[in-house]
């Protein structure tokens, strides 16, 4: 029996999963992040008998886990190698249901992480020019100020340079996580104590102001990054056509290929503010597996240090510990070094089953900010929405 594997498409796991399926009865089939969602969170593929593994993101899980449509992995008697202590507890967590039983193991990590061009910021003309603009010395933003500052200094689109790269596609992803770190950096949360929406706050309204500024106020993004989802953004960053951006750690190493402009010149560094979304990909076993122990221990074998070390080399990022740590891993981008810190203040998506129903609100509000400069009104919009989806809940 020929196990299948359905994923997110990205240019990385093609090539992870093309090396690490070769020789096994089992192949792989990789969906639009949009298509994919469609396919486990709306769609039956979790149940009807297609997929043996599903590679899925944190978000979704709380919802596939409560509707019973991925399955508890038994490790009793064969746990994968290393496991729990060779993967840091911020990717343990998000996989772990309310019953402590674990349902994915890691596969691709995150988390957020200040990416930037170190030419730039270590050109003694920049720095020069920059201290003389704004009366403070040029390095990697330490608040959302000081990123303003650097994304206008930045932009010069006659050089095909821009000051930021966003990734504003409505795909319920990163143009959601922005606004959560922005609102999270700044205070706010979500969801109230008493469980209702937290969008009417200051720091919500601060969040959609600034992200509204960035597009349409300062214009420090290319217009045509209201089409980009998160690897696209982290291509043109790679390409070198913008100076710094938030996004996630592993598209530093889109820059690994000696032939890219970028090599040897990405740094990375916390998220202004403080704040550092946490979410990555796990392998999980699907409700309608038709050999549910084939299926685990193929997830046994995709996620030993020698796989998550081939996953690195393929432009994947690695999750276990003795994977960062490994040479190999380490030469490929910066940000391994620094993981295991990036992890300790790192924040999810609220663990809910509601969740997919929530980012639908929240991706219709950024629609609106980024594609209508809607700005306050979405915000509004949104609020209302929200409060009328959580009070179902209560």
């Amino acid at each position: 029996m020929t196990l299948h594997l359905f994923g997110r498409a990205f240019d990385g796991f093609e090539r992870s999963l093309t090396d690490q399926l070769a020789g096994l009865d089992a192949d792989h089939r990789l969906l639009e992040i949009e298509d994919l969602q469609h396919e486990v969170v709306d769609g039956t593929l979790a149940t009807d008998g297609r997929a043996d593994v599903l590679m899925l993101i944190t978000d979704w899980l709380p919802s596939l886990i409560a509707s019973g449509r991925i399955l508890p992995l038994d490790f009793s008697t064969a746990a994968p190698q290393g496991w729990p202590d060779a993967w840091a507890p911020a990717l343990r967590e998000l996989q772990t249901g309310a019953d402590g039983r674990v349902y994915g193991v890691a596969y691709h990590d995150g988390p957020m992480l200040f990416l930037y061009r170190t030419d730039l910021y270590e050109s003694a003309t920049e720095r020069a020019g920059f201290q003389e603009r704004f009366g403070y010395p040029l390095a990697p933003p330490t608040d959302w100020a000081q990123f303003r500052d650097q994304a206008l200094w930045f932009d010069r689109p006659e050089q095909g340079l821009r000051g930021t790269v966003q990734a504003g596609y409505p795909d319920e992803h990163n143009n959601v996580y922005d606004f959560l770190t922005h609102l999270w950096s700044r205070g706010g949360e979500l969801i109230t104590p008493d469980g209702g929406s937290g969008l009417d706050s200051p720091a919500a309204s601060a969040a959609v102001d600034y992200l509204q500024g960035l597009w349409h106020v300062d214009q420090v993004v290319d217009p045509a990054a209201a089409a980009w989802d998160s690897v696209t953004s982290g291509v043109h960053f790679a390409a070198g056509e913008a100076a710094m951006m938030v996004n996630w750690a592993g598209f530093a190493t889109m820059s690994a290929d000696p032939a890219s402009p970028t090599h040897g010149l990405v740094g990375c560094a916390p998220v202004p503010g403080g704040a550092t979304m946490n979410a990555y990909w796990v392998l999980a076993v699907p409700a309608g597996a038709r050999d549910p122990q084939a299926s685990l221990d193929l997830i046994r074998r995709l996620t030993t240090h020698d796989m998550d070390v081939r996953t690195a080399l393929a432009g994947g990022s690695a999750t276990r510990r003795d994977s960062w740590a490994d040479p190999r891993v380490r030469a490929l981008a910066p940000y391994y070094t620094v993981l295991e810190d990036a992890h300790q203040n790192s924040r999810s998506v609220p663990v809910d089953p509601r969740w997919p129903r929530i980012a639908a609100v929240l991706n219709e509000m950024m629609r609106a900010v980024v594609e209508d400069g809607a700005g306050q009104s979405a915000l509004g919009k949104a609020h209302v929405e929200l409060g009328a989806l959580l009070a179902l809940g209560r």
